[in-house]
């Protein structure tokens, strides 16, 4: 059986998380069009993939499988993560793509897609993200 933990979808929206507070960031942004496919992928490949790669390889394994599972979970609720992480501009109509243009930059060529979920736990430990 294998564990994976929700917080750790977080890890990857470090380097925008709290930006929402910075006015300086959020006028950065002000002009980002968030349903803009190449301004999002710009924005994450200059953010989020140099950050995923500072990640240790075991951090970034448990972090790879948080993201195929909520991925493939249907029900899964990006918008509320999205938002959670106070990021300095607002997520696409549909929160869940922008966590699918994460995972075309940060594991390109991979497929997310699980086939099993009934062999994965969910353990919501919120401290678990902060062992990374």
């Amino acid at each position: 059986m294998n564990t994976v933990n929700p917080y750790l979808l977080h890890t990857l929206l470090e380097p925008i998380t709290g930006l929402a507070d910075d006015d300086a960031s959020v006028q950065a942004f002000a002009k980002l069009d968030s349903n803009d496919e190449s301004e999002m992928r710009a924005i994450i490949r200059n953010m989020i993939v140099p950050h995923a790669l500072s990640l240790s390889r075991d951090a970034m394994k448990r972090v790879k499988l948080a993201y195929q599972f909520y991925l493939s979970k249907p029900d899964s609720n990006f918008e509320r993560v999205f938002y959670s992480n106070l990021p300095p501009f607002d997520a696409p109509d549909d929160p869940r793509q922008f966590f699918l243009w994460i995972w075309d930059e940060c594991f390109v060529g991979e497929d997310f897609r699980l086939a099993d979920l009934s062999k994965y736990i969910e353990n919501p430990d919120i401290n678990e993200s902060m062992k990374i």
